[in-house]
């Protein structure tokens, strides 16, 4: 109800969700949209200017770059924690022997200058390996940890298009590089989506002392249904620099969601994102941030996604990633 409270106003609007996150949502509307084009994204960096960046030309992920995440969960000390502390339903995967000379996997690989993540539903539960439990999904999550890492002054910039279908959570986001409890050091979401919503793409910061005393402040950016996520390309970028973060979609020059070290919440909690972080690319499946909704019929069933008649619509495409220097 409140995106088409927005929509019809076209208001920027600032609301408090039920969880207390402080959401901005602010229309962009770009004169190019007015022509029909496969992408949007934004003109590439000059190359003078660019620290790193990945166009996925060969059908190979680097090791050298990317290390994958798996499992459901994760360890908070002694206690495992199951669907990543959000009630997501995925296992996530990394390549079999028989993949690993590509080190891609049958749940991400790379295809005609694309890096591809699809998640896959199977109606029996299949057990990942001994001792694990079972699972009907499973998908791929790739990080930078150890590997690479970022900061400000820059700009991070990732051209994309995301699936569609009730329960898919891509998303394309930063977490500190060093080993700091979360929120202490805080998590930057330059871009999630929520697969029943075909014109809303979000990004986050989250911050604070513990997972129960904490913010997070959104900024969603609301587009026309002609050139909806789900079937166009486009571009998010981070503009990053000391005490201050902002957000643009495609080229447009006004970002749509800025904040900096003088908001209101940084009275309560420290302002954290003064530091070096590391990529997560991932697609999750159902969780909190859709409410749980999944569409078992909405995923692809094998690795070829025999069951659709397009499967990249059911599927995270990632055309390009940019680091560059300010």
């Amino acid at each position: 109800m409140r995106i088409i409270f927005i929509y019809i106003l076209t208001l920027s609007i600032i609301v408090c969700s039920d969880d207390e996150d402080i959401v901005e949502t602010n229309i962009v509307n770009l004169k190019e949209y007015t022509v029909d084009k496969s992408s949007y994204c934004k003109e590439r960096a000059e190359p003078k200017n660019l620290i790193w960046f990945q166009n996925f030309d060969e059908n190979y992920l680097s090791p050298d770059v990317w290390n994958y995440s798996t499992s459901n969960g994760f360890y908070d000390g002694k206690e495992f924690i199951s669907g990543w502390g959000n009630g997501e339903l995925q296992y996530y995967t990394k390549p079999r022997k028989l993949e690993s000379n590509n080190n891609t996997s049958k749940n991400l690989f790379i295809e005609n200058g694309y890096l591809k993540i699809q998640p896959i539903y199977r109606k029996d539960k299949s057990r990942i390996s001994s001792g694990e439990d079972a699972y009907n999904f499973t998908s791929a999550r790739i990080n930078t940890k150890n590997l690479k890492s970022f900061s400000y002054p820059s700009k991070i910039s990732i051209c994309f298009k995301v699936p569609k279908g009730i329960g898919f959570w891509p998303a394309f986001w930063l977490m500190p590089s060093e080993d700091i409890r979360w929120p202490v050091g805080g998590e930057i979401d330059i871009l999630e989506n929520r697969g029943r919503i075909s014109n809303i793409s979000s990004s986050a910061l989250h911050f604070g002392k513990q997972w129960n005393k904490k913010s997070t402040l959104v900024g969603e950016a609301l587009i026309p249904r002609q050139v909806r996520f789900q079937d166009k390309f486009h571009s998010i970028s981070l503009v990053w620099k000391e005490n201050v973060i902002a957000f643009y979609l495609d080229n447009s020059s006004d970002p749509y969601f800025t904040i900096n070290s003088d908001h209101p919440e940084f009275q309560k909690y420290k302002y954290p994102f003064n530091r070096d972080y590391y990529m997560i690319l991932n697609v999750a499946v159902g969780g909190k941030y859709d409410d749980y909704w999944v569409d078992f019929d909405a995923f692809c069933n094998d690795e070829e996604c025999s069951n659709k008649e397009d499967p990249d619509s059911h599927r995270f495409i990632i055309d390009w990633i940019e680091y560059e220097r300010l």
